[in-house]
């Protein structure tokens, strides 16, 4: 089992069932204070782009020489959880302190599109 390929497809269809929740369950409480209305769509998108970052990393998986940091996978699966789920907490009533913990997911995007350059460092010989 693929288990890169397996958490971008549970990551995106979260989004999707999350993004319809925002739009349709949380609408009167996202219309009301337009600050979480805000985090709460980018927190939706930035899971969404991720999720497809780690379907492509899983994908890559399969091209026998292509080399592929395993740890790359984890770090966007971290980074997913500490930004869109600490958002997605804080706007569901959660307390406060988990929106200071939301850059730390933002620095782990930062730090998986890097490594994303450093993979194509390393297979640059590869056609």
């Amino acid at each position: 089992m693929n288990r890169t390929l397996l958490a971008g497809a549970i990551f995106g269809a979260s989004s999707v069932l999350l993004g319809a929740y925002g739009a349709h369950g949380l609408s009167g409480l996202l219309n009301e204070y337009p600050r979480m209305e805000i985090a709460y769509q980018n927190a939706v998108d930035y899971q969404m782009l991720h999720s497809v970052l780690l379907i492509i990393l899983g994908v890559f998986s399969y091209i026998p020489k292509v080399r592929v940091p395993k740890f790359l996978a984890i770090i966007l699966c971290a980074s997913i959880l500490l930004f869109s789920f600490t958002i997605y907490g804080w706007v569901m009533g959660g307390p406060n302190w988990l929106i200071k913990l939301t850059p730390t997911g933002g620095v782990g995007f930062v730090i998986s599109w890097l490594l994303f350059i450093h993979l194509a460092w390393l297979n640059r010989g590869l056609k």
